[in-house]
Formats: structure tokens, C-alpha cells, sequence
């Protein structure tokens, strides 16, 4: 067991002695055992688990379908399945000696032989000590199996110890219960936060409660936000601690409000609204599935872009801003429909790809042609071998390929550009046949291989060496 400081242990005996399930809870819980139940398909009809209803419909198998009596959300199996869990961490807020405790529970239920049994134990506390401090002790029912997290619900509780904080305890998430919030943190700093309407729209979500015991709910925007029932953007209370005016806040104008409360947007389709500045929820959240739409929207229209080329293309999104950018590059009408919405994303992105490759290679192969010549002084032979640096592209292309390196490929723009030189050495009885290819920097050999990438013979290094010293050096 883990070394607890003596304050915890206080605290953790006395939450022991001291707390309890409060009837909030039981509602909080009982409404989550509702929705650990499924429809069960049979060939003749379906019956929903929680409420024992059979009626008909034409729901597939593990598709999700409201049983039209409980109006539960359920999970559609067939009536072979034989054995199924449910897990869910449930969270309640508490406090001891005010200081805010964090109760995290497993709801556990196990659907077999047509029936469902549920099962809930407590397995972390977390004490939330002021504003950037929080320390979580597990149970003993808290075990590791294969580098996985997992609760054993008919191990007896014996013991607290430090969360070890190996990979699998951390960030445990859960849907918080927010029927007692309002009583809890009266009189407190974070009374005014508007915490429990918040936490109470979330309730069936999975939220990280310690990042708004620690920061988001002291925060002014936090409150604001809740205030105008826009939940979502309050997860992302921090992004809005600035600006005067509301189009300074959002930075989209005021008139969008109705829209943004109607949809409870999130803070990706608010950029998308940021960009966009159209009323269309549909469109909106289609397009915030893309990162990069504040540059694409540079060249052209984004409605017209998603429907006439990201619907058909969405994942290629970067292919298609590489494809804007070359068309620009290149001086492509933009005007032109035709160019900015092809109908065939992929064949025009290689097609201008190809334009950009033609029109570098022919600018990269006048800079070697000219590095050539001015590096024609390094050419050095004796009566077996002859030195010289690469003349052209289409030479480094051609020793690339008979020597089967990369030096095309890796090494033409830096080359062409001073960063490093070229040389072959061939034998003075086969000139136009590959034999070594050299890198230099600095005047001083950095590579020389042969074929394949292998080392060159033991009888070329004494002449390479003579390179170096006798020309190399001396320039």
C-alpha cells in the first residue's frame, strides 16, 4: 500500500465515517440504470429491457432505438445474446471541512440470462485543494490487468492508497450528478458560476469536473456563458476572456446569438461560423469535420467548396489547399470555377503537380548547370580514375538510377542551391558508367558510396584522399 500523508488519512477517515448516498444521488443513479438496459429482437417482435414493453418496429441489430414506451435510447441485440456489461463512471460532488471531494463511482450492470443486474462501487476520492492542487487515492478494489484500469465490484473494500499515477488512472472522466451542486457551493467563490445548470445539461455527458473546480468556474466568462445557456462554449471558458463587445468575444456580430443558443453550438463550429457567417447548423457541422478551412476560404467560397469538392474528398482536405496554393503559385484564374471546384480533386492535384514539378526541375537544373561550372575547377584525374561535379538534373537522375541512392531525389535542391556539392568518379575507361557518387560540404568529403549505398573499394580511397588535400583543401 502506497504512503498516504497523515492530513489525507484524516480526511479519508473521516469521509469514511462521515458520508453517505444521498437520495440526489440515488435519483442521479437510477436514472443512469435506466439506459444499461437493451431492446431484444427476436423474429416475432422486441421487447425493451427496462420496461418490459413489446411492440414492433424495423430496428437492425446493434443500431440504437427508443423504446416508445419509457422513451429510453437503447441498444438494439438479438434474443441469442446471452451475456452483456454496461459501465459507466458516475460522479458526485461533495465536501468535507470545505474542501470539495470528488466521488467517483462505477455503475456496473450485467445483462444475463435475459435479465439485468446492477452494482455500484465507489473506487476514487479526489480533494480538490484550492484552485490548482487535487490528490486522488484509489481503493483496493482498483487493479491493473495488461496496462487497463478495471474495478472489481465483489472485492470487499479494505483500504485507501495514492493514485500511482500510471497511464491507466489518469483523467478519470465521468458524467457528474448536478442535483446537489447549487446547495454545495454556496457561500463560496464559484456561487455565482452557474456551475450546476451547466453540470445539469451535461449530466449525460463524460466532463473532466476537476477542471472547473480548479479554473473554468472561477473564470467570468464561465458564468457569462452559462448565463446565456451557451453550455457548450462554456467547456472552452478560457478562449473567451477577452474583448468588450460581443463580436469582440465571439467575433461573429450579435445577430448571431439566437442562432448560437437555438444550437448550442461547440467551439469548432463557432470557427466555422467565424469564417462562414452564414445562419446553416447543417452545413456548419459538416464543415467543422476540416482544420484548415480559414486558409481555403482564401480562394474560394466554402459552401461551394464542401459541396462540390470536400463532400466527395473529406479526407483530403490538405490535398486540396496544396492544390489552391499551386494553382496561385502558378497564376491560375481564380475566377475560373472550373479551377477552384474540379470535379476530379485528385487527377487536378496531380496534374498541377506535375506543372510545378516541370517548371522547379527546369529552374533547379539551370542552378546546377551553373554550380557545375563553377565547381568545373574541382575536377581532378589521375591515369586510372577522373572526378568531376554532377553536370545537369538529368545526370543526377541518370546516377541515381544506375547506382540505385537517393542523390535525385534527396539531394538535387540542395545541390542547386549551395548547401552541399555533387561529384562522380568514374574510371577514365568508362566515363558515362556510374561507379561513385560524393557528397561534399565544407570542402571536406562527407559521403562517398558505390552501387546500392556500399562503401567504396579499399584502392579508391587513396585517390579520394589525394582529391581532398590537393584540390578540396586548397580552395
Amino acid at each position: 500500500m502506497s504512503y498516504i500523508k497523515k492530513e489525507f488519512r484524516a480526511l479519508l477517515d473521516l469521509t469514511d465515517r462521515k458520508f453517505i448516498i444521498p437520495k440526489t444521488f440515488q435519483r442521479f443513479i437510477s436514472e443512469k440504470e435506466k439506459t444499461h438496459n437493451l431492446i431484444i429482437k427476436s423474429k416475432k417482435e422486441y421487447r425493451c429491457t427496462n420496461c418490459g414493453y413489446i411492440f414492433q418496429c424495423k430496428a437492425k441489430v446493434n443500431q440504437s432505438y427508443k423504446c416508445p414506451n419509457c422513451k429510453q435510447k437503447l441498444l438494439v441485440k438479438t434474443d441469442r445474446l446471452t451475456h452483456y456489461v454496461f459501465r459507466d463512471n458516475l460522479q458526485l460532488l461533495d465536501k468535507i471541512q470545505d474542501t470539495f471531494v470528488i466521488r467517483t463511482f462505477e455503475l456496473y450492470s450485467d445483462f444475463f440470462n435475459n435479465k439485468i443486474e446492477h452494482s455500484l462501487t465507489e473506487f476514487m476520492r479526489s480533494f480538490v485543494m484550492g484552485t490548482n492542487q487535487i490528490y486522488d487515492f484509489v481503493t483496493n478494489q482498483v487493479h491493473n490487468h495488461m496496462g487497463y484500469m478495471y474495478i472489481s465490484h465483489y472485492e470487499e473494500f479494505t483500504h485507501w492508497r495514492a493514485r500511482n499515477f500510471r497511464w491507466a488512472y489518469r483523467d478519470v472522466y465521468g458524467m457528474v450528478c448536478p442535483y446537489n451542486v447549487k446547495n454545495l457551493i454556496k457561500n463560496t467563490s464559484i456561487q455565482y458560476s452557474e456551475l450546476q445548470s451547466f453540470l445539469n445539461f451535461l449530466k449525460n455527458k463524460y466532463i473532466c469536473i476537476s477542471d472547473y473546480l480548479t479554473c473554468h468556474a472561477y473564470m467570468p466568462s464561465f458564468e457569462i456563458l452559462n448565463k446565456m445557456k451557451l453550455y457548450y462554449l462554456a467547456m472552452n471558458a478560457p478562449d473567451f476572456h477577452q474583448g468588450k463587445s460581443f463580436e469582440e468575444v465571439f467575433g461573429v456580430p450579435k445577430t448571431f446569438y439566437p442562432f448560437m443558443k437555438k444550437h448550442n453550438i461547440i467551439y469548432r463550429e463557432l470557427k466555422v461560423l467565424r469564417i462562414l457567417k452564414k445562419k446553416d447548423i447543417r452545413l456548419i457541422r459538416k464543415l467543422a469535420a476540416f482544420s484548415r478551412l480559414k486558409e481555403i476560404s482564401q480562394y474560394v467560397d466554402l459552401e461551394k467548396a464542401y459541396y462540390k469538392v470536400l463532400k466527395f474528398y473529406p479526407h483530403h482536405e490538405i490535398e486540396y489547399l496544396d492544390y489552391l496554393n499551386m494553382c496561385s503559385t502558378l497564376h491560375y484564374d481564380l475566377h475560373d470555377k472550373k479551377i477552384l471546384y474540379p470535379d476530379n480533386l485528385m487527377e487536378a492535384h496531380d496534374s498541377v503537380t506535375q506543372v510545378m514539378k516541370e517548371i522547379l526541375d527546369k529552374n533547379i537544373d539551370s542552378l546546377i548547370q551553373e554550380r557545375a561550372k563553377d565547381l568545373e575547377k574541382n575536377i581532378y584525374k589521375n591515369n586510372q580514375f577522373i572526378v568531376f561535379p554532377a553536370p545537369s538534373l538529368k545526370e543526377l537522375r541518370d546516377e541515381a538510377e544506375q547506382q540505385h541512392n537517393c542523390v535525385y531525389k534527396n539531394y538535387s535542391k540542395s545541390y542547386a542551391t549551395g548547401k552541399c556539392d555533387i561529384y562522380f568518379l568514374r574510371l577514365l575507361t568508362q566515363p558515362h558508367t556510374s561507379f561513385v557518387t560524393i557528397e561534399v560540404r565544407g570542402q571536406q568529403i562527407v559521403q562517398s558510396k558505390m552501387k546500392y549505398n556500399n562503401p567504396v573499394a579499399p584502392n579508391i580511397l587513396p585517390f579520394l584522399e589525394s582529391w581532398e588535400k590537393k584540390v578540396l583543401e586548397k580552395v
